[in-house]
């Protein structure tokens, strides 16, 4: 289809989804999440240059959205027509002096994904495995970069609530995961297959990189009443 055409359609049909909603150059990506007790269920990841979108695989009015340029996560809720802020804070917490991490690597061979070598890995901290992890080497880079933004916001906020987590709720593997080493399991490739110390299992089960994002995809409701999470925290 030629320029030319595409033009003569949008000045006929102004309000055909091709014309009136502009879309992005982005991947998305197919999980399913399953979690000790509870059935699996699918989830979605759109990624384009500026933002991610996470949702339940569809184009539904509950979804996560991360600015990628200045760090802000954006949890939308269509059920309580709200939209809850976080922010990125500076990594302000000093980790345990006994901090002891290692990386396991498997020589087995597994089945390549999208011609990508799978490798497999224990990633411990003091002796306790916090993930087991199957991950395809140079597999999606951007997206992992954009994970790798994503996670470092979080285990800044996470940070913020150490002190006042109550002695010894938090393990090792907790502390690890979640704060200061948040993206360590991005280290080796993409993970096609990702479980945690809880039993917590996330699978890539489909992907594509020429995905096109529609702007409404990428858009928050502007009728929603927004919070920050610190207000929240004052509850």
């Amino acid at each position: 289809m030629t320029r030319r055409f595409l033009l003569l359609v949008c000045l006929l049909f102004p309000a055909m989804t091709s014309c009136s909603d502009p879309v992005t150059p982005a991947a998305v990506l197919y999980f399913v999440e399953h979690e000790p007790g509870a059935e699996p269920f699918r989830s979605r990841m759109v990624i384009t240059a500026g933002f991610v979108r996470m949702d339940g695989g569809s184009d539904d009015p509950d979804f996560l959205l991360f600015d990628r340029a200045d760090g802000t996560i954006y949890s939308v809720s269509s059920a309580e027509q709200q939209i809850l802020i976080i922010r990125p804070r500076p990594m302000d917490a000093k980790p345990p002096a006994d901090f002891r991490h290692q990386v396991v690597r498997d020589s087995a061979a597994f089945p390549a994904v999208g011609g990508h070598k799978v490798s497999h890995y224990e990633l411990l901290t003091n002796g306790q495995r916090c993930y087991d992890l199957y991950a395809a080497a140079d597999l999606l880079p951007e997206a992992l970069l954009a994970l790798r933004q994503y996670r470092e916001v979080l285990a800044g906020q996470q940070a913020k609530t150490l002190p006042l987590a109550p002695p010894g709720t938090l393990s090792a593997c907790d502390m690890a995961n979640n704060v200061f080493l948040p993206a360590r399991h991005l280290e080796h490739g993409f993970p096609v297959r990702l479980t945690d110390m809880t039993g917590k299992t996330l699978e890539l089960v489909d992907y594509n990189a020429e995905f096109r994002a529609t702007a409404a995809m990428l858009r928050l409701p502007a009728d929603y009443k927004r919070l920050t999470i610190e207000e929240l925290r004052m509850k």
